[in-house]
């Protein structure tokens, strides 16, 4: 019975002794890990450092793209970039958000040409419009976007668009048709239409337009540039019988019946005035 008992504490023993082995090893295997860890991260600050530190990964020359309205150094300003900079250093998004304050700014690329370039490209909007509203003027571009109060540095030569709110996120699609409209008639000959200098844009209405040469026409919700075409027809018409001298409404809502009226000095049609209607 004692031999039983001696043998079972015997086991016992040498069951504690494996077991505190093991510990042991283990314990020391999780140092070495540790120890292994700490010295692959000291050798890794140690090179990103050393890379950092490169005199040859100094940005020594940033190159900037697409400036048409803004210049290189309005850019180079906005980006803010410490001068001899690691290029891997550089926060390109962050550099990005900082041109991009500009309103002028659509949009901006950061790329790196190793070792020591940087490249800088933007996209600028490009303002189609005048957009006027309580007496002030905004550049607006071809997607509706009004991005800055027209200031005095800015040497445009655009047509006014009315009846836009300046504050609404997106703009009606007839404020859209009114600039693509003004982008085709830009891009196409109308010697009889001359320059469009204002359009006006009304939800019920539609568009009406203002020229350079005395015209006035109320173009209504539709087919726009077909009833511009008509025009084209209605003015050689109204050559050839003597009548196209002065100012002019022109009715073109419904291409099957236009009007046309005169206008006195000040720019109204003679509606209850004596004189001259001409209707095709």
């Amino acid at each position: 019975m004692n031999g039983k008992i001696r043998g079972s504490l015997e086991a016992r023993k040498n069951r504690l002794h494996r077991r505190m082995i093991g510990a042991v090893g283990e314990s020391f295997a999780a140092v070495v890990l540790l120890f292994g860890a700490a010295l692959s991260g000291a050798g890794f600050i140690y090179a990103y450092s050393a890379v950092l530190s490169a005199p040859s990964l100094q940005i020594r020359e940033i190159a900037v793209r697409g400036v048409k309205e803004l210049t290189e150094k309005d850019i180079l300003a906005l980006a803010k970039i410490t001068p001899q900079a690691n290029i891997l250093a550089v926060n390109a998004d962050a550099v990005a958000r900082r041109i991009r304050t500009n309103p002028w700014i659509r949009a901006v690329y950061i790329g790196r040409e190793f070792p020591d370039r940087l490249v800088v490209e933007v996209r600028e909007r490009t303002p189609v419009a005048l957009v006027k509203q309580a007496g002030t003027f905004y550049l607006m571009d071809a997607d509706g976007f009004v991005f800055k109060k027209l200031s005095r540095g800015d040497d445009v030569d655009l047509a006014i668009v009315t009846g836009v709110d300046v504050k609404a996120p997106t703009q009606p699609a007839l404020v859209l048709q009114a600039l693509k409209l003004l982008q085709t008639l830009g891009a196409e000959a109308h010697e009889s239409l001359g320059t469009i200098s204002e359009i006006s844009v009304d939800e019920v209405f539609g568009l009406s337009i203002l020229t350079d040469r005395g015209l006035h026409l109320k173009l209504g919700r539709d087919n726009f540039e077909g009833k511009i075409r008509r025009l084209d027809v209605v003015l050689a018409d109204l050559e050839k019988r003597g009548l196209k001298d002065g100012r002019l409404f022109v009715d073109l809502t419904d291409v099957a019946k236009v009007t046309v009226q005169r206008k006195d000095a000040l720019g109204k049609a003679q509606d209850e005035k004596p004189g001259p209607q001409y209707r095709i």
